[in-house]
């Protein structure tokens, strides 16, 4: 062990130091630990919110999407070829209109998304429906599945449900739309089910066969987008690339990043502006460091004059200073992400905190701990440590050496 480090670590450890001294550094110590732990728990947090967030628009989005470039519509034989990629698991074909619904007295615009045999296996929908039951359990083809936000904006309640539920949809061969009796082709829908994901997608969609909107719309053998489950999701950005390289210019392939881009962002922006205001409340903090290394430097005057005439030189007891400062951090980091990766797991495992009245979708505030947010907190408050400390042993040990 060398001579600096040993110093540092005997001050550290040591309490013969004024009382006064010995409080300063301690505070400076709870200073760091505190810092550590509400970054790594609001991280924490931040992530679980994201996950929560993201795993129900992902029951809805598939994990690769493939629509045109050059219009609204295309025919599905023209990427049939790349659908027989090993890594594909399933595929749907799918036709999203712009409709209006009435139902009684009340209408409402909406989207109709139509999908065929093989959306359920592709989606797990069976898990998402409230009440009722899958298109599939039906023959024909004039059903529907309401979202719960359209289905609570038209009143559409569990006990009249069963009712038929009109869809307008504009009439493309109509050559003018000032005449309502031929602007808009009507077809009627049977509601056999409410499904329940997020407010933004059950205010927006209803979900009929693929065949029914066809139809409605006269768009037979079209589609606006075929949506794609992978066997391994870890491989989704390379099979986008191979896909879209396949393709060409002419279509789009979006990953389910892409398809909720700006929910992304929002999330991204929002966990970095936090991790900044708390890692500048950090950075305000480590004057607590820097008055403790001050202090402690004063109050060792004697000892530096000691260590002076034993031969020491100025960079060695700067280096003692300093390492003891190091010390403190290290300590105060591993303190504090200890008291705050503790925390994280005892709400992530018993929900202690919760979420007020229930009536958000979960009943406690979600957590997620992640490996790089403890090398991101980690980093942070060792850096910022590192720098209070080194400028004050700097310029101390030159007045007092």
């Amino acid at each position: 062990m060398n001579f600096p480090f040993f110093i540092a670590k005997r001050y550290f450890s040591t309490k013969k130091s004024s009382n006064f001294v010995h409080i300063i550094s301690w505070v400076s110590l709870l200073g760091v630990t505190i810092g550590a732990a509400a970054l790594i728990l609001v991280l924490s947090v931040f992530n679980g919110f994201e996950d929560l967030i993201l795993s129900m628009y992902n029951s809805f989005d598939p994990h690769l999407k493939i629509t045109s470039a050059e219009g609204k519509v295309f025919n599905p034989d023209k990427v049939q070829s790349v659908l027989d990629n090993d890594a594909i698991e399933k595929s749907s074909f799918v036709l999203e209109e712009k409709v209006l619904l009435k139902y009684q007295e009340k209408e409402y615009i909406a989207t109709v998304k139509g999908v065929d045999e093989n959306y359920l296996t592709l989606t797990n929908f069976d898990s998402l429906l409230v009440d009722g039951e899958y298109l599939n359990k039906y023959e024909n083809t004039n059903i529907a599945i309401i979202g719960r936000g359209v289905a609570y904006y038209l009143s559409m309640g569990v006990g009249n449900m069963f009712e038929q539920l009109q869809v307008y949809v504009p009439n493309r061969n109509s050559k003018t739309l000032l005449n309502p009796t031929t602007a808009f082709k009507q077809g009627n829908v049977l509601p056999i089910g409410i499904f329940g994901i997020q407010a933004e997608i059950d205010e927006k969609f209803i979900i009929t066969p693929l065949a029914f909107i066809q139809n409605l719309a006269d768009r037979e053998n079209e589609i606006s987008a075929v949506e794609i489950k992978l066997k391994n999701a870890d491989e989704m950005l390379a099979i986008q690339k191979e896909l879209q390289k396949e393709l060409g210019d002419i279509f789009i392939v979006q990953n389910r990043l892409e398809q909720q881009d700006f929910l992304y962002k929002i999330l991204n922006t929002e966990k970095l502006a936090v991790f900044l205001i708390l890692a500048f409340i950090m950075i305000i903090a480590t004057f607590n460091i820097i008055g403790a290394l001050s202090m402690l430097m004063l109050d060792k005057k004697k000892d530096i004059q000691t260590f002076r005439s034993l031969g020491a030189t100025r960079n060695e007891v700067q280096q003692i200073f300093f390492n003891k400062s190091v010390l403190t951090i290290i300590a105060g980091t591993v303190i504090g992400l200890s008291v705050g990766l503790g925390l994280a797991f005892l709400q992530q495992t018993f929900g202690f905190i919760g979420m007020g009245n229930g009536s958000f979708v979960v009943d406690a505030y979600p957590v997620a701990i992640k490996l790089n947010d403890v090398l991101l907190v980690s980093t942070t408050v060792i850096l910022i440590g590192l720098l209070a400390s080194w400028y004050p042993a700097k310029i101390l040990t030159k007045k007092l050496f």
